[in-house]
């Protein structure tokens, strides 16, 4: 049996983090409308890293190489992330980017296991079929045939599953605040940079990058969007979800974060409407999905591991992910 100390705050904080989060798709779909993907994650990244630098002054300037070095690796990776993200949320809806999306917390097992050929639990690996099942249902139409930006969405939970990788070992070494701020800002710039540049290649052509060219909009509507994705969807929810999960277990938290697809889901439903149900099919599918990620992360039996081969593992993954990141 798991057993997970009671903490109600904590527990509010990172449900108020997984709904804002669940909150963030069709609000990004709504600016993808009518924004190109890299200048709408320019401002929100932009201005999500000019705040956090102002909360926390100090960080860049007391950033070490070695902090420097990690936070870049980082911001590359969520970075990469969200780009594919964003692409593909131009061409799927918002509850299938949320599912698709969840099928990170399952992944992250797999990439643990390419680094240090550590086989995953039990619970992992029927966590994965689960998953991977219900995966296949919401990318595969009635019809026949993968949507685009699905395919891209699935791209992006091998970078997110590679952050979370490396993020749980820099978190042990380095401040976790000035690391957040070294990555979103890293993101931030990557973004701004790629804008410019397939701005520039846009106005010579034509092709599937013309998107970045068009002129932007803005009305009150799409700066109070940036805001909220920039300022609470990425500042606030940053400070509750370290605040809560430091007060808690990673499975205890994992669970929690599993809600997100589904309030992912019912943001869409009640403002786009019936366009965002997946069918039987998908409902399906998405249900395998969320069964998936929690019987991922649930102990079903005490590990008979001794602390000698977990120090060993734990030094073998160690010494894996620092040659993947130099």
């Amino acid at each position: 049996m798991m057993r997970l100390r009671a903490d109600l705050k904590a527990d509010g904080a990172l449900f108020l983090t997984t709904l804002i989060w669940g909150s963030t798709f069709v609000i990004a779909k709504d600016i993808l409308v009518r924004w190109p993907p890299f200048a709408y994650l320019s401002f929100r990244f932009g201005v999500a890293s000019l705040a956090l630098a102002l909360l926390f002054p100090r960080a860049l300037v007391r950033a070490t190489r070695d902090e420097l070095r990690a936070g870049i690796i980082l911001g590359l990776l969520v970075g990469g992330g969200f780009a594919l993200q964003a692409i593909g949320q131009v061409y799927t809806t918002p509850s299938k980017s949320a599912f698709i999306t969840g099928l990170t917390t399952p992944l992250v097992p797999i990439v643990a296991y390419l680094f240090t050929k550590a086989r995953p639990s039990v619970e992992n690996a029927v966590g994965i079929i689960l998953a991977s099942t219900g995966g296949a249902l919401i990318l595969m139409p009635h019809e026949g045939g993968v949507n685009t930006g699905d395919l891209l969405t699935l791209a992006c939970t091998i970078c997110f599953a590679l952050h979370i990788a490396l993020m749980s070992r820099y978190a042990s070494r380095y401040e976790i605040k000035r690391l957040t701020v070294l990555q979103i800002a890293m993101a931030a710039i990557c973004f701004a940079i790629l804008w410019a540049f397939f701005r520039l290649l846009a106005l010579e052509g034509d092709g599937p990058l013309a998107r970045e060219a068009s002129p932007l909009v803005w009305d009150a509507r799409i700066c109070w969007q940036l805001v909220y994705l920039a300022l609470i969807a990425t500042v606030l929810t940053f400070l509750l979800w370290t605040w809560g999960q430091a007060r808690m277990s990673a499975t205890h938290a994992a669970i929690i974060f599993s809600l997100e697809p589904v309030f992912a889901t019912v943001f869409a439903l009640a403002v786009r409407g019936s366009e965002e149900w997946f069918g039987a099919r998908g409902a399906v599918g998405a249900m395998l999905v969320l069964t998936g990620v929690i019987a991922s992360e649930i102990q079903w039996a005490p590990r008979q591991e001794g602390a000698a081969a977990q120090r060993r593992h734990q030094k073998e993954a160690e010494g894996a992910l620092e040659a993947f990141s130099e």
